[in-house]
């Protein structure tokens, strides 16, 4: 999956530097099995986590990128796909730049729960017009960026010892302390495939929230697709990525109503629904009319 996203950013700019940042124990896999991405990337960053949990090792390391990564750099989650050109349209002014999670307009209802109880045990303050996803970041190298990292750092392992591996509970957290300037990205930079808010525009970087899925990626989604095609030839594919670009549609099959809305698909949409709701009609009219001929017998 990691080897997708990193390749779909070299399909569109060759030249690119693409630095991955990884903990020990997966080093160690990718030394042991010869993987891919070492050729793929330009470097490779190691760090030790202190821990064999791939999840806090994970956000472990996103909370101090900005001390290990000179100048300013886009930071892409592994479970994204980049389909448009990257190297322009990010904000001026701003340390850091980040879309909204999931399309909301405040704190998410999934949030919720975690922010009110760090609220009750370490009386941290949260921004309720906005909660903002940390997996697409355009981050500047300043000092109010480098500060801002060590104290997400910082509120991560607190939110830690409650028990709390998330990282993005305090990302929303200093935000609220304004100790960076916050610049807010449209959804197409973090393209949240799952959501099911309309008039999103075109995406830029898909984002496909593996999480949610467990240990693979279904392979109806343009993210398993590709990651099945790698696994099975190496390769990129990249027709797939193309058509998926043209239609702002990172679906394979299984498309469901919401999909098609969510990507602007309305006459497609209205298609999968027209069946059924002729057959509504007809079945409400069979039974009016059946009904009329009870009443007149």
């Amino acid at each position: 999956m990691t080897a997708v996203a990193a390749l779909s950013v070299r399909r569109l700019h060759p030249q690119a530097q693409i630095i991955l940042v990884m903990d020990e124990p997966t080093a160690r896999a990718i030394d042991r099995d010869n993987h891919a991405l070492r050729k793929i990337v330009t470097g490779i960053v190691v760090r030790s986590t202190g821990t064999e949990d791939p999840c806090v090792g994970a956000r472990y390391l996103r909370t101090i990128l900005r001390q290990l990564i000179k100048g300013d750099y886009l930071y892409l989650d592994s479970d994204t796909v980049a389909v448009r050109p990257l190297d322009r349209g990010w904000p001026n002014g701003a340390d850091l730049a980040v879309a909204r999670d999931r399309n909301q307009w405040g704190i998410t209802p999934l949030a919720l729960p975690g922010v009110e109880k760090l609220r009750a045990k370490l009386g941290w303050e949260f921004r309720m017009d906005r909660y903002l996803n940390a997996g697409v970041m355009f981050v500047r190298d300043t000092p109010a960026a480098h500060a801002f990292y060590a104290e997400w750092h910082w509120r991560w392992k607190q939110a830690l010892s409650l028990g709390m591996w998330q990282d993005q509970f305090s990302f929303n957290s200093v935000i609220a302390t304004g100790t960076a300037t916050i610049a807010i990205l449209p959804d197409r930079d973090n393209w949240v495939t799952h959501s099911t808010v309309m008039l999103r525009g075109r995406a830029r970087i898909f984002h496909f929230f593996a999480s949610l899925y467990g240990d693979e990626i279904p392979a109806s989604t343009l993210l398993g697709h590709l990651t099945n095609r790698f696994q099975r030839d190496g390769t990129l594919d990249e027709a797939t990525i193309a058509s998926a670009t043209k239609d702002n549609f990172p679906w394979m099959d299984n498309v469901r109503l919401k999909h098609l809305l969510a990507s602007g698909l309305y006459l497609r949409a209205a298609g999968l629904v027209a069946p059924s709701i002729i057959r509504r009609i007809r079945r409400k009219f069979s039974l009016w009319a059946h009904a009329r001929l009870l009443t007149r017998d």
